[in-house]
């Protein structure tokens, strides 16, 4: 410790007074520390002098600078902020066309930023008793110029309607929907229909008819009226027709008690018809269920048939066209034809009937000419995986069909037609009947793998070949013609 200099010995020869005043130095040093808040503990365990008067040396201060002292700082961890996401409008994209040489897509009911013609916002009323037709038809020209997507809604309710006509061409993106939701009664004033038919779809592109509803001819008070099958007399009005008709569906609707035919595709291609249900009495006259001519890529699949007359016929000018997976019941079976009514009738080819069971039908699978024909040909004819029950002549070909009065033979090629994989029973005694013409005979006719058996007290079952002479391979019940 350095010594203020009070507290110097300037006279070392006198020890008493160093004594005395190194006592004193001690004291006087204590006090000192003990105003620069340095007080120690008296080591003498003694109480301190009383506080000198004598001035107080200053303590000496460094002007060095003091270093700050580091005070550890722990890290703030980020608080998380919620963001919400920021939604995205999905883009409408317009559908690829369907393949030819597939079904077309059964494509959606509901489509992004669709806008909806409703038929009661334009006029139509879900009495059952009020003339709607022309509300039906502001909404198609509504939906069929749009701007982006847009469907025809017939929503739940009775409607009734004469004529109605949904004409193309569209400038609104594909598919335009058509959703039958209710019941829609034809009028049975026949003279409403100046084109013979209730709804006609034409001249457009990609349309899908939907729903789940229903689709009533109000046939009953008209058929007494019908001579379409005596001597070539006009058919009473048709319910639902498809005439230059592109891409497009009819599914999940239901067609009853038509006038006519119930359903006719003409001029068209790749249109798809599923889960149908067609339904009129067994004796009403020329009740079709669906036709087809002048066609191609058509497919009639998964439905259910039963009608007065055809499940379905095909009639000429048609290509590639498939029939799969029917019901077919009451009726006159699955036809190819009749062919060669009228003169400028053209050839039919690539014909394909699987997975379908008849029941009850005056005919299973059939092909049917008239006589005195043009010259056409009728090729590439598939039958396979049938089934018959209680079926009358479940297979046949007739050349001569309702052509009693005209003693000219048919002038249809009927060639390369198969029947495979045809099982079940028959009503009649002639389970296989081929009645070609004598001028045109069949030509590659193939039986294979047939099983049929008789019911109902029939005798046993027979063949009969008329200017045709089958190739025969695998199973045949009953056996082939001799």
């Amino acid at each position: 410790m350095v010594l203020p200099r009070e507290c110097e010995l300037k006279a070392p020869l006198f020890l008493f007074v160093l004594i005395l005043a190194l006592f004193t130095f001690v004291v006087e040093c204590d006090d000192t520390i003990d105003i620069l808040g340095k007080k120690k503990k008296n080591r003498l365990n003694k109480k301190s002098s009383p506080v000198s008067d004598a001035p107080v040396a200053p303590i000496p201060v460094s002007d060095a600078p003091v270093a700050p002292i580091p005070v550890p700082v722990a890290p703030v961890a980020p608080i998380p902020v919620p963001v919400a996401p920021v939604p995205v409008a999905p883009v409408p994209v317009t559908p690829a066309a369907p393949t030819p040489s597939a079904p077309a897509s059964t494509g959606r009911r509901g489509l992004v930023g669709e806008t909806i013609f409703d038929v009661v916002a334009n006029g139509a009323k879900p009495d059952g008793k009020t003339e709607s037709a022309l509300g039906f038809m502001k909404a198609w020209n509504g939906a069929c110029q749009a701007t982006g997507p847009a469907k025809v809604l017939v929503p739940p309710g009775t409607f009734t309607t004469g004529e109605i006509i949904f004409s193309g061409p569209c400038t609104s993106p594909q598919p335009i929907i058509i959703e039958i939701q209710g019941t829609v009664l034809s009028r049975t004033d026949l003279s409403l229909y100046s084109n013979n038919i209730w709804i006609t779809i034409q001249g457009v592109e990609g349309v899908i008819v939907t729903g789940g509803g229903t689709l009533n001819g109000q046939g009953q008070d008209s058929w007494k009226f019908d001579n379409g099958g005596n001597g070539g007399g006009t058919l009473l009005p048709l319910t639902l027709v498809l005439e230059q008709v592109k891409n497009s569906v009819v599914q999940d609707i239901k067609l009853v008690d038509s006038k006519g035919f119930h359903m006719k595709i003409t001029d068209s291609s790749n249109i798809t018809v599923t889960n149908v249900n067609i339904n009129a009495p067994g004796d009403s006259p020329n009740t079709d269920g669906v036709h087809i001519s002048d066609s191609q890529d058509i497919f009639i699949i998964n439905s259910v048939i039963g009608t007065g007359d055809d499940c379905v016929s095909i009639g000429d000018g048609n290509t590639h066209i498939t029939v799969s997976n029917i019901t077919c019941g009451p009726g006159h079976g699955i036809s190819i034809g009749s062919l060669g009514k009228r003169p400028d009738e053209t050839d039919v080819s690539g014909v394909t009937v699987t997975n379908c069971t008849l029941t009850g039908t005056t005919n299973g699978a059939r092909i049917k000419t008239y006589h005195d024909s043009p010259t056409l040909q009728a090729s590439g004819i598939i039958f396979e995986d049938l089934i018959m029950n209680e079926v009358a002549n479940p297979i046949i070909i007739d050349q001569h069909y309702n052509s009693k009065k005209n003693p000219k033979q048919s002038n249809v090629k009927i060639v390369d037609v198969h029947f495979r994989n045809i099982r079940g029973t028959t009503s009649t005694p002639i389970a296989i009947s081929l009645n070609c013409s004598d001028t045109t005979p069949c030509e590659n006719i193939e039986l294979s793998n047939i099983d049929l058996a008789p019911v109902g007290g029939a005798p046993a079952l027979s063949a009969a070949c008329s200017n045709a002479k089958p190739t025969v391979t695998g199973t045949l019940n009953p056996p082939a013609c001799p």
